[in-house]
């Protein structure tokens, strides 16, 4: 343990790094606001931790050089030790009654339960986490979490995009193939939709080519009264339908089709909130999806299991595709900056 206080003695710091600490220390903040508020529903000034951390290390750089980068290296551990101990608590506080509201709704929506094997494989990988965090305290190399964390984020981010990121990647690189001249395979076209066989929405019966329908639940409220909402339960479906441009048009079974935009048509709730988002007649839509033949005619559908099936709205995509780069630019610039920083200071 001396070793461990030895290595902030050996560290002192500038004003300059002092100021970059006092900045960053606004996001070790916002996650303890969050954990607090959320996982332990505390009620507080929401101002309060975003004033108090950057006071801390300020306050203790005016003390003594050296105890800043260890008051920065304490605020920054305690979002973990907080996020944890508050799971456990959050699962705790949950009371019976909520449980058996709970059966009630996943009766009514017939949704499964969670298989024991994946809740055993997110309890394995808990305990790892929790495991990892004291075996780098009993080690006294805490400092790696500095580079663990962005490290797992930017792995995740490459080797493990989410469908949407798959789909936005593809839309960057795929030609909009016109209807009449469709090959087959991964395709992406644009055109106005065309209800075959109209579906009628869950909750305010709307009928339509498909819906995304969600079911929000009420949180408690904020120092301003405003409240948040989680979701509880989600649905997607679509019919068959057509898309059309200038050229012809071609069949669409909408089986495992994917919404890529982000638009609620329809709201209503109080204690629990009712969305829901149509794909409609005539909509105009950019489709991605794998061309087949279906007794000689062109028919769009999702591929092998795994494939990018999805519609997203064009002038969206085209706002992203323009300012996307500069935002990853940015990003990228962002991240290897702190990563120097954080080495400068650990060394």
């Amino acid at each position: 343990m001396n070793e461990f206080f030895a290595f902030f003695e050996q560290n002192k710091l500038d004003g300059g790094m002092v100021v970059f600490l006092m900045f960053f220390s606004l996001g070790i903040a916002l996650f303890q606001t969050i954990i607090l508020s959320g996982l332990y529903n505390l009620k507080f000034p929401s101002w309060l931790f975003f004033v108090l951390c950057p006071l801390f290390i300020g306050l203790s750089f005016l003390v003594d050089s050296k105890y800043a980068l260890m008051v920065f290296f304490f605020l920054f551990a305690s979002v973990f030790i907080l996020g944890i101990v508050g799971m456990f608590y959050s699962g705790i506080r949950s009371s019976k009654s909520e449980k058996a509201e709970r059966e009630k709704f996943n009766a009514k929506h017939n949704i499964q339960k969670t298989p024991l094997g994946k809740k055993l494989l997110g309890l394995l990988m808990m305990l790892g986490v929790i495991g990892g965090f004291f075996w780098l305290l009993y080690i006294e190399k805490l400092q790696f979490l500095f580079f663990i964390i962005p490290g797992l984020i930017f792995i995740k981010i490459i080797f493990f995009p989410s469908n949407k990121s798959k789909f936005l990647k593809l839309q960057a690189v795929l030609p909009i193939s016109k209807m009449n001249a469709i090959a087959m395979g991964l395709v992406e076209v644009e055109g106005d939709l065309e209800e075959i066989e109209p579906i009628i929405s869950p909750y305010f019966s709307k009928p339509c080519i498909g819906y995304y329908y969600t079911i929000e639940e009420e949180g408690p409220a904020d120092d301003d009264g405003k409240r948040s909402y989680r979701t509880i339960f989600t649905e997607l479906k679509t019919g068959n339908f057509k898309i059309k441009d200038e050229t012809g048009s071609v069949t669409v079974n909408g089986e495992g089709l994917e919404f890529y935009f982000d638009r609620v048509d329809r709201q209503e709730g109080g204690k629990k909130r009712y969305s829901e988002t149509y794909l409609k007649q005539d909509d105009y839509m950019l489709l991605i999806g794998y061309a087949d033949s279906d007794n000689g005619n062109v028919i769009l559908r999702k591929g092998e299991s795994n494939g990018i099936f999805g519609v997203a709205i064009p002038q969206s995509i085209s706002f992203r595709n323009k300012y996307q780069p500069l935002l990853i630019s940015f990003l990228t610039t962002l991240f290897f900056i702190t990563l120097i920083l954080i080495y400068i200071i650990l060394n």
